[in-house]
Parts: structure tokens; sequence; C-alpha cells
């Protein structure tokens, strides 16, 4: 192992043991010590990718500010348009995205300039344990190579002699095999899916997850950007809140404490919201994302400072209609948002910053106008479905065509940005994408096809266990949502699955056991096979991507498993 290498994995180990100690000291996640242990722990992650994953085939920086992952080719040229999306990309590399077909979502994501992500993840679960077994092997291998060679140094017996030489040579043998078994979080193999089609994507990121509660998921969010139509640009906001050991000052956090906002709303934000600046050609904007809260997680007293902070009340009733128990938060998150956009576009007199979000919210809520006053002359743009209904009928009856809300929009001020369209969605159920699904995984194709969905209605629902390839009776029949983890589950079917279907399925099953059974990882300092779930994760494959096609309350859904459950949304702007 060299040097450097030591070096690292060393700071590494040190970062994370930092990182959990301070966290041990700090419950709560909204405060500063908090955030700085956060920080250092996501900088581990950071410098561990770049030298066991990335090693030197791109620039990697770790950053307090952000992290960023360059372009392989940074040879930017000049361009006429550029198309800015927001996409939410539900969660790659958890269990509940186990099925993403990365190169797909790459697919789409390449007709893109800047694709604000939302919903990204570090590395979790079984992958984060895989992860620290390996940086505990590299680590821990120089002293357990050296307590062998000791005990070697003392024995006589040729045979004894032999059996320690040969735990030397495996320990050093699984020691070189361990640094390739790093694991990839999801936005890492999405820019690895997007750095085939082209080289020039990079992808600046939050330097931390965020999460509404203490133990609850951490998101993180960031820009994919094609190098070789923008490029990063100074950021006046992130260079005057610089702190140690940032970066370029390109992107941060938002800052939502007093000294900016005047009054401290660092507690009232689920997930932060993320800022960076990028140049076309010798035009430059500012970008804000983030992914607002659902439900609101603060007790009764929170609440009112929220609403006394925000909207001057203490009371929802005082607010007229539109704003509830259950979407307060969101508003209140956005209206601050673009209150900080405001006060942003008057210190540092820029005027090119717009918000693209998953604001959870929809474009008819009669609130918005309220929301809108906070960023001056500000426009909802989007205004059809952004999201996927998994079910194929709404309770009248009448089909979902595959869709269910509103909630990705754009807001800025068109006079600023005169040369940008109104946006648009990326409805894969409309787009040459869903053909791509259809080939790789459709198994109702022979009685229906994505376009025409007349299905024979005289067939009898039948029950289907995963288990056993075979129908089941009507007591065995689950109801109810997909499980949260990846159990054997039955399906009930209300159309049939054909031969074809089933040989479809069965074969790409088939491949995906061999990929699981395939994965490596450390246990009790040794390599070993990760044979972690491979049934249940087999059972859930074939219940989530393939079967759930042949159910009513679930017609839809495989275009969640396989992409997400929001679409992108997008605009054009000319420079």
């Amino acid at each position: 192992m060299g040097d450097f290498v030591k070096f690292t994995i060393l700071i590494l180990i040190l970062l994370y043991n930092f990182s959990f100690n301070a966290l041990a000291l700090a419950s709560d996640t909204k405060n500063l010590e908090n955030d700085e242990s956060k920080i250092a722990e996501y900088m581990a992650k950071c410098e561990a990718i770049k030298t066991l994953i990335v090693n030197k085939e791109y620039p990697v920086e770790c950053f307090t500010n952000y992290s960023h992952f360059f372009p392989t080719n940074q040879n930017t040229k000049r361009s006429t348009a550029i198309k800015i999306a927001n996409y939410n990309l539900l969660h790659p590399g958890t269990s509940k995205a186990l099925f993403k077909d990365y190169a797909i979502v790459a697919k789409i994501m390449n007709q893109y300039d800047i694709v604000a992500a939302l919903e990204l993840l570090a590395t979790v679960g079984r992958d984060e344990q895989s992860n620290k077994a390996v940086l505990d092997l590299i680590m821990n291998s120089p002293d357990m190579l050296a307590k062998l060679k000791e005990q070697r140094a003392k024995l006589t017996d040729p045979a004894k002699i032999q059996e320690l030489e040969m735990k030397i040579r495996k320990l050093n043998n699984d020691t070189r095999a361990a640094y390739d078994l790093y694991r990839a979080p999801g936005y890492l193999k999405v820019l690895q899916e997007l750095k085939k089609l082209d080289p020039s994507w990079g992808l600046i990121l939050t330097p931390r997850g965020d999460s509404a509660l203490e133990g609850s998921v951490e998101e993180l969010a960031g820009y994919f950007y094609r190098g070789s139509t923008v490029s990063l640009a100074e950021n006046p906001h992130c260079k005057k809140y610089a702190g140690e050991g940032a970066g370029f000052p390109s992107a941060c956090f938002i800052t939502l404490t007093e000294d900016f906002m005047g009054r401290s709303l660092v507690e009232h934000f689920a997930r932060r919201p993320f800022m960076a600046s990028f140049k076309v050609n010798n035009s430059k904007f500012t970008l804000v994302t983030s992914h607002i809260v659902f439900t609101y997680s603060g007790d009764e007293e929170a609440a009112k400072d929220l609403l006394k902070k925000t909207f001057g009340v203490e009371s929802i009733k005082d607010l007229g209609p539109g704003i509830n128990q259950a979407n307060f938060a969101r508003l209140a998150e956005v209206k601050n948002t673009l209150e900080f956009m405001e006060k942003y576009k008057n210190k540092y007199n820029d005027s090119k910053i717009m918000f693209l979000s998953d604001t959870n919210l929809v474009s008819s809520n009669a609130f918005w106008p309220q929301v809108l006053n906070s960023f001056t002359r500000s426009e909802l743009l989007i205004k059809e479905p952004t999201t996927i209904s998994p079910g194929r009928y709404l309770a009248n009856g009448k089909e979902t065509n595959g869709v269910a809300n509103d909630y990705d929009h754009f807001i800025l001020d068109k006079k600023t940005f005169s040369n940008c369209n109104d946006g648009e969605v990326y409805n894969y159920f409309k787009s040459g994408i869903s053909s791509d699904i259809d080939r790789k995984y459709g198994i109702r194709q022979e009685i229906v096809g994505f376009q025409n969905k007349q299905f024979d209605k005289s067939f009898n629902s039948t029950s289907y266990s995963p288990l056993t390839n075979q129908p089941v009776s009507g007591s065995d029949v689950l109801e109810g949502d997909i499980p949260p983890v990846d159990d054997p589950a039955t399906v009930k079917l209300d159309y049939p699955l054909t031969s074809h279907g089933q040989s479809k399925m069965d074969k790409f099953v088939s491949g995906f056991e061999t990929y699981l059974k395939g994965l490596k990882t450390i246990k009790n300092n040794q390599v070993a096979q990760d044979d972690f779930q491979i049934p249940e994760r087999l059972d859930g494959l074939r219940r989530r991507v393939f079967l759930r096609q042949l159910t009513n309350p679930y017609y839809n859904r495989h275009m969640q498993e396989i992409l997400s459950d929001h679409f992108p949304v997008a605009l054009t702007c000319q420079f």
C-alpha cells in the first residue's frame, strides 16, 4: 500500500471517528456543532470515493461548502441555448430504489445541460456496512500482517510455518482486493452513466445530507452539469459566507441565519436549499434548489414560531384559503426561500436567480400569490402533472394515465429571464423512453402495450406467489401496498401472466441473481460473497418491476421502480 493511500485511509478513519463522536454530543440536527460534524462525515465519504472509486479518472474535490466531481473533459464551447432541468431522482442507491435503471435515467438526463437533482443519498444500509468493513480491513491490515509475521518468526515446525504463510498471502490478497469493493452511492452511479454518454458531465453536491428528523434519511441535492456547454461561476453570497475549508465559491447552502435573513430560520428547514452559479458564454445566472418538506415534524410552539417568522401570525386560521395544517410548512419553506432570493438580488445586484424545486405543492393552490410576493415579479411555471400515479384507475373508475400531481416547478422573474420558455414536463408515458422500458421490462405488451390500454375483462383475477411461481388461493393474497422491505409477498393479478411474460421475467431475474451472487464484501477481515437478502431481493424484483404491471392498483409502479416517481421538468433558455 502506497504512503499516500495509507495517509488518505487514515484521514478517512479519523474523520469517521470524529464525526461519530461529535454527533454523540450534538443531538439537535439543526445546530452548528452537529452541522460541523456532519460535514466532516460527508467529507470523509467524498475522500473515500475519490481514493477508492474514482482513483484519478477525473478530479474530485471535497470541501465544507460542496463536493465537486469534475467533468472528465472540461473544454467549454460556445452555446446558443441550454436546457435547465429539475429532477427528483427518488433515493438512488437504496433498497427503496433497488431496481433503478441508471443507464436509462442517464439517457433521460443527457438531453439537458444542467439538472438540479433531488433526493440523492450517500451509501446507506448494507452498502454502508460493507464500505465500513472495507475501510477497516485496509486500515488494520498492516498491524494484522505484522502480528502474523511475528508469530511466524517464532515457529520451527514447517507445517505451521506453511499454514501461517498461507494466512499472510490470503490477508495480502484480500487487502488488495478490498480496494475494489468500496461501493458507489447512487448519485455517482448516475454520474458514471452520464459520463459514458458525454464525458463532460460533472456534479457539484451539497456538503452534507439534511433531514427533517434526527435519524431519518438524510437527503443530498446537487447539480449535474454538462461541462461542454456550461461552467461554474463565482457566487458572491457563497464567497462572503465561505467558512474554513471551503472551495471556490461557486455553490453553497443558502444562509438562513439572523445576520442575513433578519431572523433565524435554520431550525425551520427540513432540507436547506442549495445554490450554485453557472456561466454560459458570457452570461451568469444562479440556481436555487431544494426538496420542500412534506410533513411538518415540529411541535405546537415550533409551528407558532414558524408562522410568526414567515407570515406574521400565530394561527393558520388568520391566513386565508389554500393554507392548512398539512401544507403550511411547505408554503413557509418556499416563501422563506423566495425571500432569501429577494435579499440576494438586492444585496449583490444580481437579478438572474431562479428557484427550481419539488415543492410538494400543486399550482392550483389558492395561497400561491401570498408566497410569490416575497420575490418581485416572480411567476410559477409548470402546471402539468409531474408525478406518477401507481394505479390505473381513480376511485371513480376514470383512467389516471399514469399521472398524479404537479409538484415540480420553476419560480423566476420572466422579465429577467426573457429568453427562457415556459417550461415542459418529460412525461415517461408520452416519450420515447416508454419504448425502452417496454422492450426491457414490459410483460403486458402482448395484451395491451403502453399506448392502447384495453384489457380483456373476461379474465379472472388470480394470485401469484413469487416464491413458487404458482397461482395461490385467495386467502393468501396480500392486501395493501408493497411491503417496506423486500420480504416475500403474494401478488393479486388482475390480468394474466403470459408464457412470454413469464419467460422474460425469469430471464431478467436470473441475470440479477447472477449479479447479486457476484457481489463481494468483507466479513471477518476476509473477502466473502455478500449473501444479504438474495432470495428476498429476487422476489422483490419479480413483484415490484414485473408482476405489479398486471395489477390495477400498481399498474404504473414499475416506472417508479426503474426511473423515479417524478418526471423531470425543464426550461430552455437562449444565451
